[in-house]
């Protein structure tokens, strides 16, 4: 008896077995030939009801994860997301093999490590830089590394630009240290940020660990918090516990506008749950131009003849300017219609 992972194992492309041997394989119907293969499989999805894209669920929307690893080096990206969004990661730079390990085939990475002092012991073996964050995406999405234009002081954040085919999207990523105290200035540097993030005209999404118990209703920071969500017009998705203490300590914000689909809170990846949730995008706005203009290569010589004569008959320049344009306006709106056309730029 095998398992999934020994069978998967056994799937290598660097192996052509000698054509004799699949002509038995072929015979014997252990195996068909490609053609074949897409066409079983399609009927097979039609007919259990499953997405021929484990991906995205279609071209507009795209499957977010949001999870505190608690040091994601041991950690599996879940084939189903095409963005994984981490804080705590742990590593201490571009190069740390924890992002190597957590990036599989088929996705990249934009990190923000945390930054090391200089009187740090990185040489010993108990140095651990804490904190840090990871964007993991697949690569049907293409995103772009921003920093904001004031750097806070009381939480880490990882800014990017993210777009797919025909949508954007900005994420941003947040982690506050629970071992700090939470102080108004942490809410004013957030209200900074967010209001920096409301004049982008795509859809915002802030994930991250607050450290802020938003379930409770009676916790001054949580109230501070949700004051300062609301009066910028943003709103916050998670009800469930994301922590083993049960709390709600990791969150998932958006504008009002931005709808959020499937959210569902997951098992512990470390003393933190995954979040799970589908984003539909919508395709940018195109702006139409009309530009208006006449159809001169319409304009035949005849009618070219029967204008130029009025135009001669005319007296002098001088006294009969306003006559020769009304003449040639006149003229041409008969033989040459102005027409209307419509632009569009994607």
């Amino acid at each position: 008896m095998y398992t999934a992972e020994e069978l998967c194992s056994l799937n290598r492309h660097d192996v052509r077995p000698p054509r004799s041997a699949r002509k038995t394989i072929f015979s014997l119907r252990l195996w068909q030939p490609a053609r074949r293969r897409r066409r079983s499989q399609r009927l097979f999805d039609a007919h259990s009801g499953r997405r021929l894209c484990t991906g995205v669920p279609d071209d507009r929307s795209l499957v977010v994860g949001c999870v505190n690893a608690c040091s994601a080096d041991d950690k599996v990206v879940d084939a189903r997301l095409d963005v994984l969004v981490i804080t705590e990661t742990w590593h201490e730079g571009p190069e740390s093999t924890i992002v190597n390990r957590l990036t599989p085939p088929g996705y990249w990475c934009i990190e923000a490590a945390r930054p090391i002092p200089r009187d740090a012991a990185t040489n010993t073996v108990d140095f651990q830089n804490y904190g840090g964050l990871a964007f993991i995406h697949r690569h049907i999405t293409r995103f772009q590394k921003r920093i904001l234009d004031n750097s806070p002081s009381t939480f880490e954040y990882l800014h990017g630009y993210a777009s797919t085919r025909d949508s954007q999207l900005v994420l941003l990523d947040i982690y506050r240290p629970g071992s700090a105290p939470l102080t108004p200035k942490f809410c004013n540097e957030l209200s900074t940020v967010f209001e920096q993030l409301v004049s982008n005209s795509c859809p915002v999404v802030v994930c991250g660990d607050f450290n802020v118990h938003f379930d409770l209703r009676d916790d001054g920071n949580a109230i501070r918090l949700r004051d300062t969500l609301q009066s910028l017009g943003f709103v916050q998705h998670v009800t469930e516990p994301t922590h083993a203490c049960g709390h709600t300590l990791d969150l998932v914000i958006t504008r009002s506008e931005t709808g959020v689909l499937s959210l569902r809170v997951g098992g512990l990846i470390s003393d933190h749950a995954l979040i799970r949730f589908v984003l539909p995008l919508k395709k940018p706005s195109v702006e139409a131009q009309w530009v208006t203009s006449r159809a001169w290569r319409r304009l035949s010589r005849d009618a070219s003849r029967r204008i130029l004569p009025r135009l001669n008959c005319a007296q002098t320049w001088t006294r009969s300017q306003t006559c020769r344009l009304t003449t040639w306006s006149s003229s041409t709106a008969t033989f040459s219609p102005v027409c209307s056309t419509c632009t569009v730029q994607l």
